[in-house]
């Protein structure tokens, strides 16, 4: 349950959490270029970034293994590729690159921290991969190189928020709701859960 090996079970596990996340990219990334751009600029990207970060986070919640974020957030972005993504081969950074960041927050763990804190920090960390490169490379936001510090401030911020709240927080929260209702039952983040309660409930006879 912390940065084992790699079941059979493990892997389909994967590939479907990383399958349904690219799914949601692809529809995420439609409603941002068409939508959120046009009525609120950068600022308003910056505010529903953190949701392009669950592909890394949520496999990694769920799965407990090395590598499952970066794998995670890197095949999500595959899939949103083959869904015909607007943002096309930049993808090939994007998931990578995110992925890697959000495993540095569990390798800073050793795999065997999932609390809140990791969570946050987890969805936070994408950011330094992904703020500079769209402002340096993406063609999506060609004023960024221009942008007064406070515009630079309040969209890095917001990401931050954003990246905690929506790759983090929310990914922990729903899928803790799941475990309790019974949903992932046999799923390393369901054991560990029992695991804990075991403990708890021994302390307290």
């Amino acid at each position: 349950m912390s940065g084992g090996r790699f079941t059979t079970r493990d892997v389909v596990g994967l590939a479907a959490l990383s399958a349904l996340a690219g799914v949601v990219f692809a529809a995420w990334s439609q409603l941002a270029v068409l939508v959120v751009y046009p009525l609120l600029g950068h600022l308003g990207i910056a505010a529903i970034y953190g949701l392009w970060f669950v592909g890394g986070t949520l496999p990694a919640y769920v799965i407990r293994k090395r590598g499952a974020a970066f794998a995670g957030e890197t095949i999500a972005a595959v899939v949103e590729l083959l869904l015909i993504s607007p943002y096309s081969v930049l993808l090939y950074y994007y998931g990578p690159a995110q992925g890697v960041m959000s495993e540095l927050a569990f390798a800073l763990g050793r795999y065997k921290r999932w609390g809140w804190g990791t969570m946050a920090l987890a969805g936070a960390l994408p950011v330094v991969a992904a703020y500079p490169f769209d402002c340096l490379v993406s063609p999506f936001y060609p004023a960024c190189r221009t942008y007064p510090v406070w515009l630079h401030a309040s969209i890095v911020g917001a990401m931050l928020v954003s990246g905690v709240l929506l790759g983090g927080l929310l990914v922990k929260a729903v899928v803790d709701r799941l475990v309790e209702a019974g949903s992932l039952r046999g799923w390393p983040v369901a054991e560990a859960r029992a695991v804990q309660a075991e403990k708890g409930r021994l302390a307290r006879a």
